[in-house]
């Protein structure tokens, strides 16, 4: 893989890059140090590791699209992230071509300094509200027509359609029983109800990141920062809220709630929705990784413990807390 970080960090103005593997997942990425200009950036091969990692945002438009979000969130001072860097030809997306694996896009960004999230820092309280706050800016960057128009993934009744046919397969595969796969099945479209109340409303849907866990919050101090926009584009905000609430252990989410609910409007009754939307990340999720058996063995330990949540959820019993 190295080999292939060098080809392509070659079409960018680094002169003596050294290079680290970081992972594989939905793109290969590598942190590159110039050590002659002493920068540092991320690397991203968008070639998904399996199949039900692949979409939209790896298309040549679906990348312009997360190149020109980034850049606006930076320009309009919304929130810090990465930016994008150009090309020796000024491009943001780099056409790279193997033998190994044909032709695939590149981006780099530059690298964001800090600790990744543990949920276990001396002033994670202080954190929680302020990924709250956070996760705020970015919704509200979107409200209205702003932002809109991109090619990005769209995670909404379609979505929970596709993943129902995709999770079957968990069942031919052994991962999870017909009587599993059911309750999930009883779950979404429970959840697909609930979308419709949320369709009724005002600002409920926008550019969400949809790929909120610890690994892709960094912190610099007291303050978060959301990295990894790969799988970001278009959804219920109320998606964004209930999977940064998982990515925090349960005494600390109120406060990522207050922080939320400082800079947006937002009511502490909607708990019941952002559980559907927590369920509805989980088992899209699901979806990515139930057809790779090399990937596949978290869903088969996670599903056993989901269920007991999933008939709770069902049977009207709140389960925030103990997702």
């Amino acid at each position: 893989m190295i080999e292939h970080a060098k080809r392509v960090i070659a079409f960018y103005p680094v002169k003596e890059p050294v290079i680290e593997f970081i992972r594989h997942n939905e793109n290969m990425t590598f942190k590159v140090t110039d050590e002659v200009g002493g920068k540092n950036y991320l690397l991203r091969i968008h070639r998904p590791r399996t199949a039900g990692l692949s979409g939209t945002q790896h298309t040549l438009e679906g990348l312009q699209s997360e190149v020109y979000l980034l850049q606006e969130l930076n320009r309009r001072k919304v929130i810090q992230v990465q930016r994008p860097v150009a090309n020796h030809a000024d491009e943001y997306v780099t056409l790279y071509q193997s033998e190994e694996f044909g032709s695939c896009y590149a981006t780099v960004l530059e690298w964001l300094d800090g600790e990744v999230l543990t949920g276990d820092e001396e002033n994670i309280g202080v954190i929680a509200y302020a990924l709250g706050e956070t996760f705020a800016e970015l919704h509200n960057a979107s409200s209205g027509q702003q932002l809109s128009g991109l090619t990005r993934p769209v995670y909404g009744v379609q979505s929970i359609d596709s993943a129902l046919e995709e999770l079957k397969c968990g069942i031919t595969g052994g991962v999870y029983t017909q009587e599993q796969y059911d309750t999930f099945a009883e779950v979404l479209n429970a959840v697909k109800e609930q979308l419709a109340g949320l369709d009724a409303r005002q600002d409920s849907w926008g550019i969400i990141h949809a790929d909120v866990q610890s690994g892709n919050v960094i912190v610099q101090g007291e303050t978060p920062h959301l990295i990894d926009f790969c799988l970001s584009g278009y959804g219920y905000y109320l998606f964004d809220v209930g999977s940064a609430s998982t990515a925090l252990k349960k005494e600390w989410r109120p406060a990522f709630l207050e922080g939320y609910s400082s800079r947006r409007a937002f009511s502490f009754d909607d708990i019941r929705y952002i559980e559907g939307q927590i369920f509805m990340d989980i088992f899209i999720s699901y979806a990515m990784f139930v057809r790779d058996p090399a990937s596949n063995g978290w869903v088969k330990e996670h599903a056993v413990k989901v269920c007991g949540k999933c008939r709770d959820f069902l049977a009207g019993k709140e389960v925030y807390h103990l997702l």
